[in-house]
């Protein structure tokens, strides 16, 4: 059973893709969520980033949920996201370290976008693994997976509405319609690029389109970026009160915050082997165990006593 669980989420992965941009009907290449030649290769050792990736399901008792394992630059951090065409041309301002300028409203977006996508593609990923799944798994554990498979539909649903707002601001260059900011932080090599869900109420509805966050960090040169924004339609109170803790802290609070970001509502970033080497092997466990109890809670209030970052 567990080999045919590990093929099926090869197959799942391996599959061909569509451009995601528009309706591009062109095959997917390899995208980098984050600058390749600038930003992961300037934090790598020997080429390889440290990520977080599920093991393998023979694995899952010893190892958890997640396993930090070293990846080449080449694969770290990627997804298939767009052909060759879209993937060149579109995101060249941010691809090309002569025309950074991180508090433009063009490569704001373009940043957003892209972890948007990949965000996106990932669930469809979980799709596809989960309606194989249920015709393999014991009938008791259908209702489960039905559970989970109609929450990644959901989700796919309200970010594709974003994606599409997202396209339309790069495509007629306004963007008028979403809030960016850029904030400038102590250097930590660390990578993030994602859409969030905040359940900033207790009687907050998920009905389409909900408040979806962007959230990108980075290191570049001295410094690490925080690039923070939502559509104006959909504000977000704890995008906006994250982004002023980024702006007003002091090191420590900055990093524990940003502990606290991948610890309790992050699945997919990186980070360079120097950093991970910092972090003590019984704080690794401890985020292991946190990242699986709170899986499934989107609270903004959500908070840990671990620092992650302590020693960076």
């Amino acid at each position: 059973m567990l080999k045919k669980i590990l093929e099926s989420r090869k197959k799942s992965e391996k599959q061909n893709r569509l451009c995601m941009f528009g309706n591009c009907r062109e095959k997917a290449i390899k995208s980098h969520v984050l600058q390749k030649n600038g930003v992961l290769r300037e934090i790598s050792e020997k080429n390889h980033l440290v990520q977080p990736l599920p093991p393998s399901p023979f694995e899952t008792a010893k190892k958890g949920i997640f396993d930090f394992r070293k990846i080449g630059v080449n694969d770290v951090y990627t997804f298939k996201g767009f052909c060759s065409e879209h993937d060149n041309g579109i995101f060249q301002p941010i691809e090309s370290n002569e025309n950074l300028d991180f508090t433009d409203s063009n490569q704001q977006a373009l940043f957003s976008y892209r972890g948007l996508c990949q965000e996106i593609r990932r669930k469809e990923i979980s799709v596809e693994w989960l309606n194989d799944l249920m015709k393999l798994c014991p009938i008791e554990t259908i209702y489960m997976m039905q559970s989970s498979l109609n929450g990644y539909k959901h989700g796919i649903e309200n970010l594709t509405f974003f994606k599409k707002e997202l396209e339309k601001a790069i495509k007629n260059d306004d963007y008028s319609s979403f809030e960016f900011k850029t904030i400038k932080i102590p250097r930590l090599e660390l990578c993030v690029s994602v859409p969030l869900n905040i359940k900033t109420s207790t009687n907050q509805k998920f009905d389409i389109p909900y408040t979806t966050s962007f959230v990108n960090v980075f290191p570049k040169g001295n410094f690490t970026y925080v690039i923070g924004g939502f559509h104006k339609d959909y504000k977000c109170s704890w995008t906006q009160n994250f982004i002023t803790k980024m702006r007003s802290s002091k090191k420590d609070k900055i990093f524990k915050e940003l502990s606290d970001l991948v610890t309790m509502r992050l699945e997919f970033w990186a980070m360079s082997p120097k950093l991970f080497r910092q972090i003590p092997a019984t704080d690794v466990e401890k985020y292991k165990q946190l990242f699986t109890q709170n899986v499934f809670n989107h609270d903004a209030e959500l908070t840990t006593q671990l620092n992650l970052f302590k020693n960076a």
